[in-house]
């Protein structure tokens, strides 16, 4: 028993040593080129995300890691927006094609209608539902009634162990089925589901629209 308390204590502290290291906007942005290979969401999804000339909002944008691999930002008009200044302030000297925001997804300050995309990558998983259910009211008010919102979050997988240790380790709290995940898309209309692989876990994918 003895042994068994010392090896979660041990845990316990490892876990809160990574979470603290990745609150470190670098640290976290050096994590995520070497270990997420975003590419593969744009793979699964490239009507929507291999465009041109589109006003395209990133919700819980980060340092802005997955939306470099996914979006091309000299070609397109890009804003992101996160909750973390620190995040802010790098995504800003990482990406200067971008435009990045710091700023609370439940009051964006941009009118009705002015956005052709809006993502969540990575990011729900950190939420709680009722601050889901606020973001997408919110991102309802500013999508164009032609535009689409593309959604991608990790789900457990029982026979991968190490992306369920991982996932369980994980800083977002709220990892859901794709139950969980679809019911969020209340007076939305789901186009395309697709499963992708991210590193070592694996992704449920949405496309929704008005």
């Amino acid at each position: 028993m003895a042994f068994r308390r010392t090896l979660k204590y041990r845990g316990a502290m490892l876990r809160t040593i990574a979470h603290r290291l990745l609150e470190s906007p670098v640290v976290f942005q050096l994590q995520q080129r070497l270990c997420n290979n975003y590419s593969s969401l744009k793979e699964v999804f490239p009507d929507y995300l291999d465009v041109i000339g589109k006003c395209i909002l990133d919700v819980g944008c980060s340092t802005a890691a997955c939306a470099g691999q996914i979006i091309d930002m000299e070609k397109n008009s890009y804003v992101g927006v996160d909750i973390d200044p620190k995040y802010v302030e790098l995504a800003k000297k990482m990406h200067p094609c971008g435009r990045f925001l710091h700023g609370d997804a439940r009051t964006l300050p941009f009118d009705h209608d002015s956005f052709d995309l809006v993502m969540f990558n990575g990011v729900w998983h950190h939420m709680d539902d009722d601050l889901i259910r606020s973001c997408m009211k919110e991102v309802s008010r500013v999508l164009r009634r032609t535009g689409s919102i593309v959604v991608s979050e990790p789900v457990f997988r029982s026979d991968w162990p190490v992306s369920t240790w991982l996932l369980k380790n994980d800083r977002g709290k709220y990892i859901r089925d794709r139950a969980g995940y679809r019911a969020f898309f209340e007076g939305l209309s789901i186009v395309e589901e697709r499963t992708l692989r991210i590193a070592m876990h694996e992704f449920a994918g949405f496309v929704a629209r008005k």
